[in-house]
């Protein structure tokens, strides 16, 4: 691009912010923006055909695709008629220059913001229809181009496009506008011939595709064709071989339909396999339950989804005979293996998504064992595609699961492009202007700065008693980013990033600090002015429900802004997580949690720290933990491009590196790190390596629990002691650790291994190994569970009511033993090292037989005197996740030790473990919530509706529950709060 094109382009995008951020005074050099914008789109359109003949780089499309937009969307129509320039050219010109960059979804969006040619058969009609992908096409032109893809009838694509190109020159006899048009059509098809789905995918003419084409097709936007970085990924044989692959793709670079892709082929082709797809989080396997899940079983491929918990539950194990895909977490994933043999020894292609989580501590180290077990399986070969959007040394990580260097793919493309901008403060006190620095790490002529962007006049507002002016301090910098967050929402959707949770620095703080300031009439623009109020209303009612009126999460949402972290329930993320991706609410505070994979259309990042509070005090977040975060802003098919603002100079130099694209920190992984640890200790106290060492030292429990779970499935009857040890010692080199360590640490790593292995043998011969064989459930375990939890009741076969003392304590007395327990209910409580766990047992006890009886948080938090964000804390970290893994797993065991001595397990203790991972009272409630149902307090008071009904089954109860809520809808309607009950029926409706 041309120098001088530059320099204008960035002064419009300055004159731009200024309008956006309400900043009065246009600064003289500025001038020639506002009045010569002939000139401008004169300037912008000879780039445009300049380009098309020349070698544009992609960056330099973009740009001239904003620049044409922002005069298309910016300029008013007085303007634009006393300059002679049509909006729909703008508009087109824009939607264009976005297609010849690679920027399809761009080029979609840009084209839905013009109106629509009323000359449907006309070229125009053509480009518009073939770029904005509107629901019902209109021009025979874009028709003719779908259903030759639907078809796979590549000689008719063919043909068009030599139809265009002749039509192109016969255009320029009429004048210049039907020759633009033919032009635009001609290019815009030729660029498409390269990019649509039949010429990227294998023998893509095929009628094999046509399911997949015809669901990429149907989907709105409809999918046409594949991004740059999906098109490298296949060009690079991702779906016509069978080596294993690592792919490195930006955040939003189309890694889902790449999945969906592969998945199709894959299994279309080998329908006796099973395919599995990894991902870390639970809220990421929600999410993909609704999209990717539903996609493959409408094109004839068996999936579903397994996040539900360690010990699989009967709906995720039902029929696994018929199932081809799988997207499950590790720990979901280590359960089913260990449910069905048959199942596992069907896994065929493996996907890791988000695999840098390697690093991840205990989780990372059961990723990284998981991994190694099911590379080492001998019956059959397995695929691997591992892929990450930051891992630097991703060629070490696929070659360890069998790949090459051919074999990784790396792709820098993003569909969105992102800017990047710091706040400037200069002087001080009320005298203090802050400036957005624009492109700070970008050459001087992409620079410039947009001074006075915060100043006393943001926060200056009239005393209600004298009407003289007073001035909010706004000199904290959490002000200042509060402030930079308030005055870019005109601009779409904004995320306040937070380090923390808690804290005047967390998240929660954030918020608090927000509802406060949101108290003062400042002249910022209000949050809730952008929100949708009569949504944002229904969920405000839904918390206040929920968690009170009082909890600053609901005080938030009632002034338009969403609070996200870790600690909020996962449903209730969901809602909060549908208001932002519906934009309802267009602004968000959250914590890393919201860049865990879930997809929103957040247009600007605000980050207000990337340190975190460690042991040591404030540690700078990883540089590839800051790019996976970024990358959140600027969504394909949402915007056309993003925003990150670094609130706080001081830490722009953790930023600066990451808007370089530097290659930011390898992956090495937490079991490397574990394994050295050992050995230093070992070292340092001259000990030998005993089993009981092991046992004896909580941090290692990940590193063995995964061992065992690795050897146990390998372990046959008839193997003898010395060949599996032997095995097993072989094994533990099949781990990404043992590439990476010292030959000190690579020898306590495989006497790790031998270890293990002869303490399953030995339970082998005590005929207990296929107790944790058959649960998945943690062989560690099985011990405790027969000296420690079945003395607790007389009779385990005697019927009891699930949530009698009898049952309720006898569990939560043995799960306390173990430190797995104590230890995040002592995290969870926020007790300083030298406060024994103790004091607050009886508390955490109350606090889960409250939540088991069916109390809304609120009600638990009156009851036990606890704030709620301490609440929060308790139920997520010490209930939900570490109190119900260990009792589902030692009832698992419990059933299993029964069954060998000829009884029964009474199904009030059978069912406890749903009770108490679904908080629900009864019976009918705890059916509702394992057959899908997304609210706990309509399973609860439905539950309580349906409870002197007796219970056939979860079929049964969805009928009678579906029945109640239609034939009661206002009753229910005012019982529930309208949020929930739609959304219940919604669910009951739709299986």
């Amino acid at each position: 691009m041309r120098a001088t094109l530059q320099h204008w382009i960035n002064d419009a995008d300055s004159v731009r912010h200024l309008r956006f951020f309400s900043i009065a005074q246009t600064p003289i050099q500025l001038a020639r923006i506002t009045n010569r914008p002939e000139d401008y789109y004169i300037s912008l359109v000879g780039e445009l055909f300049r380009s098309m003949d020349a070698d544009a780089s992609r960056d330099d499309w973009a740009q001239l695709g904003n620049a044409f937009l922002q005069f298309s969307i910016e300029t008013s129509d007085e303007q634009l008629r006393q300059h002679g320039i049509a909006r729909e050219e703008a508009t087109l010109y824009a939607a264009a220059s976005f297609y010849f960059g690679d920027y399809p979804a761009s080029a979609c969006l840009a084209m839905r913001r013009g109106a629509r040619p009323s000359e449907n058969q006309s070229l125009q009609a053509a480009c518009y229809d073939f770029l904005a992908r509107p629901p019902v096409l209109e021009s025979e032109f874009a028709l003719a181009v779908r259903e030759s893809l639907r078809a796979g009838d590549m000689p008719r694509l063919a043909r068009m496009t030599e139809s265009t190109r002749l039509a192109e020159r016969r255009a320029l006899q009429e004048g210049p506008g039907p020759w633009i048009a033919a032009k635009l059509l001609h290019r815009l098809l030729t660029s498409f011939n390269r990019s649509h789905v039949r010429a990227v995918l294998p023998d893509g003419n095929l009628e094999f595709w046509q399911p997949l084409v015809a669901s990429l097709l149907d989907r709105q936007p409809s999918t046409w064709e594949f991004f740059p970085s999906q098109i490298d990924a296949i060009h690079g044989g991702l779906l016509a071989s069978v080596d294993s692959y690592s792919l490195q793709m930006p955040t939003g670079a189309g890694k889902t339909t790449l999945c969906e892709t592969l998945l199709y082929w894959h299994l279309k082709r080998t329908p006796q396999d099973v395919a599995i797809l990894l991902v870390p989080y639970r809220s990421l396997a929600s999410e993909l339950r609704g999209t990717l899940v539903r996609r493959l079983n409408a094109v004839g491929i068996a999936a579903r989804c397994a996040y539900g918990g360690t010990v699989p539950s009967g709906e995720e194990i039902h029929a696994l005979a018929d199932v081809q895909a799988v997207v499950a977490t590790p720990e979901a994933l280590s359960g089913l293996l260990g449910a069905d043999p048959d199942f596992a020894s069907r896994i065929g292609l493996v996907i890791c998504d988000e695999g840098h989580l390697l690093d991840g501590g205990e989780r990372g180290i059961g990723l990284e064992l998981l991994l190694a077990r099911l590379k080492a399986r001998q019956a059959r070969h397995t695929r691997f595609v591992f892929m990450s959007a930051i891992v630097p040394n991703i060629e070490q990580i696929n070659g360890w699961l069998g790949g090459t260097n051919e074999t990784v793919v790396r792709s820098s493309y993003r569909p969105a492009i992102a800017e990047f901008a710091v706040l400037r403060p200069v002087g001080d006190g009320v005298r203090m202007e802050i400036g957005l620095e624009m492109h700070p790490h970008e050459a001087l002529e992409r620079r410039f700065s947009i001074d006075g962007f915060l100043a006393r006049r943001d926060f200056s507002y009239p005393n209600p008693e004298t009407g003289r002016l007073r001035t909010h301090p706004f000199a904290p910098i959490k002000t200042q980013a509060i402030a930079t967050a308030r005055k870019v929402l005109p601009m779409g959707a904004t995320a306040i990033f937070a380090a923390n949770k808690r804290g005047a620095q967390g998240a929660i703080g954030i918020a608090e600090t927000l509802v406060d300031q949101l108290h003062l009439p400042l002249p910022l623009p209000r949050p809730i002015d952008f929100a949708r109020l009569d949504t944002v209303q229904k969920s405000v009612a839904y918390l206040e429900l929920e968690y009170g009126s009082d909890w600053v999460g609901t005080a938030a949402l009632r002034n338009g802004v969403a609070l996200h972290h870790g600690d909020i329930p996962q449903e209730t993320r969901e809602v909060l997580e549908g208001l932002v991706r519906a934009l309802d609410v267009k602004l968000v505070i959250c914590t890393s949690t919201l860049a865990e994979g879930v997809n929103l259309p957040i247009r600007t990042l605000v980050l207000y720290s990337v340190q975190r509070r460690g042991t040591t005090g404030q540690e700078a977040m990883l540089a590839r933990d800051i790019k996976n975060l970024v990358g959140r802003a600027g969504r394909a098919g949402a915007n056309t491009k993003g925003l990150v603002i670094c609130a706080n100079p001081d830490q722009w130099q953790f930023v600066e590196p990451v808007a370089r694209q530097s290659a930011g920190e390898a992956v090495e992984g937490s079991l490397r790190k574990l394994v050295e640890a050992i050995t230093h200790f070992l070292a340092r106290g001259n000990l030998p390596l005993t089993n009981e060492f092991l046992e004896a030292n909580p941090p290692i429990y990940p590193l063995i629990d995964g061992v065992d779970a690795t050897l146990i499935e390998l372990l046959s009857d008839e193997m003898g002691e010395a060949q599996f040890v032997a095995m097993a010692q072989d094994l533990a080199a099949q781990t990404f650790a043992a590439q990476q360590l010292s030959a000190a640490s690579t020898a306590h790593l495989r006497a790790v291994f031998a270890l293990r292995a002869g303490w399953l043998v030995a339970l082998r011969r005590e005929g207990k190994i296929g107790w944790a064989r058959a649960t998945g459930a943690r062989a560690r375990w099985i011990d405790s569970v027969e000296s420690g939890l079945l003395p607790r009741r007389p009779n385990w076969s005697i019927e009891a009511d699930p949530l009698s003392d009898d049952v309720r304590l006898a569990l939560f007395e043995w799960a306390w033993t173990l430190p797995e327990l104590r230890q995040p209910v002592k995290r969870a409580f926020r007790l300083d090292a030298n406060v024994d766990v103790k004091t607050v047992k009886e508390q955490f006890f109350e606090i889960a037989t409250l939540w088991m009886r069916g109390s809304q948080y609120r009600e638990i938090a009156d009851h036990v005197g606890m704030p709620m964000d301490d609440l929060l804390g308790v139920c997520t970290q010490g209930i939900s996740y570490a109190l119900q893994t260990i009792v589902e797993q030692g009832v698992s065991l419990l059933e299993k030790k029964l069954e060998r001595d000829g009884n029964v397990l009474a199904e009030g203790v059978r069912t406890f473990p749903d009770h108490l991972r679904f908080g629900l009272p009864n019976a009918a409630a705890r059916l509702l919530a394992a057959s899908g149902l997304r609210h706990r307090r309509a399973c609860i008071q439905l539950g309580i509706a349906l409870q002197a009904q007796p219970v056939v089954g979860p079929t049964q109860v969805r009928t009678d529950a579906l029945a109640s809520l239609q034939a009661h809808a206002d009753a229910w309607r005012t019982h529930l709060g309208e949020l929930v009950y739609q959304n219940t029926l919604s669910d009951l409706s739709s299986q």
